[in-house]
């Protein structure tokens, strides 16, 4: 699924009850919203999260497209990941790069969650693919061999450096749930070299300063 961005929300809605003055209703289904509603109306990401899990089979899977926000935004979200940890739902995390999407250029990510197995899960697997793409001149493209990377990753579930993780519950839980996957998973690259007696010359050459002497 890939619901709207940091929709508005409202735990009302206003109806015409046929006089002309608008009446204020309560949203359908509030039990699936059980572990949180947004009270400013700002940021629904997880309200669809919730929905989908709340009309998810019992052995069922589902993935949904999310801005990264919501891996460690706080308040009410953090206890919406806690649930999704704690109960064992959380299955993977996929960061995907920025601009993939139309509309907006803010890079995303998968969340997998799986009711199949979630009593014995005891990890999360952090797939960290921001950086596997191919550049566009109005947007970014994941290429074939990009998606069966993150497809191979997710189905083998190892340990892949700089890439994946298999992160045991029992450190997000140490980590207050933040799940940032670059907390987990950095794929940043190495620092370059540095000519340490050039920059102590103003990076003229080794050459240049023997030549004047």
């Amino acid at each position: 699924a890939n619901p709207p961005f940091s929709q508005n929300y409202a735990k009302t809605k206003s109806r015409d009850d046929g006089s002309g003055a608008k009446k204020k209703e309560p949203i359908a289904y509030p039990g699936r919203f059980h572990v949180w509603m947004p009270e400013k109306g700002k940021k629904a990401d997880l309200m669809f999260v919730q929905h989908m899990l709340a009309v998810l089979k019992s052995n069922g899977r589902m993935a949904t497209v999310m801005p990264h926000g919501v891996l460690f935004r706080g308040g009410e979200e953090r206890e919406a990941r806690q649930y999704f940890v704690d109960r064992g739902y959380l299955e993977a995390v996929i960061g995907l790069p920025s601009n993939l999407f139309y509309g907006t250029g803010i890079p995303a990510c998968i969340l997998v969650l799986n009711k199949d197995g979630a009593q014995q899960r005891d990890h999360v697997l952090f797939i960290n693919a921001d950086r596997e793409y191919r550049e566009g001149k109005a947007q970014n493209h994941l290429r074939p061999e990009d998606i069966d990377k993150i497809v191979h990753a997710y189905r083998d579930g190892k340990n892949i450096d700089g890439y994946a993780k298999r992160v045991p519950v029992a450190d997000i839980k140490s980590e207050d749930y933040n799940c940032n996957i670059r907390r987990y998973v950095d794929n940043a690259p190495p620092p370059e070299p540095h000519d340490v007696r050039a920059h102590l010359h103003g990076g003229v050459p080794v050459t240049e300063i023997d030549a004047l002497g």
